[in-house]
């Protein structure tokens, strides 16, 4: 699967230093790939530094994990805290 903008939200902070969480469908793996954020710095200005809980898996309950995320110029990566 994919990205998908409706399932993320802001739960507050100023850029880079934003607090988001998505859910979704997709396995923890998947989320924390290189690049599957890239769109979000788009739609909510993803910056470095900004923290992601995600939620992931069947049911949007399989995983729980905190990431953190880089932006180089438009590409997401995060790395797992």
């Amino acid at each position: 699967m994919a990205y998908i903008s409706e399932d993320m939200r802001l739960m507050g902070g100023v850029p880079g230093q934003q607090l988001f969480i998505y859910r979704s469908e997709d396995d923890a793996a998947e989320v924390a790939a290189s690049g599957y954020f890239d769109k979000a710095a788009e739609d909510y200005n993803l910056e470095t530094g900004d923290i992601v809980i995600a939620c992931t898996g069947a049911n949007r309950a399989a995983a729980i994990d905190l990431m953190v995320a880089a932006n180089s110029g438009g590409t997401v990566t995060v790395t797992s805290a």
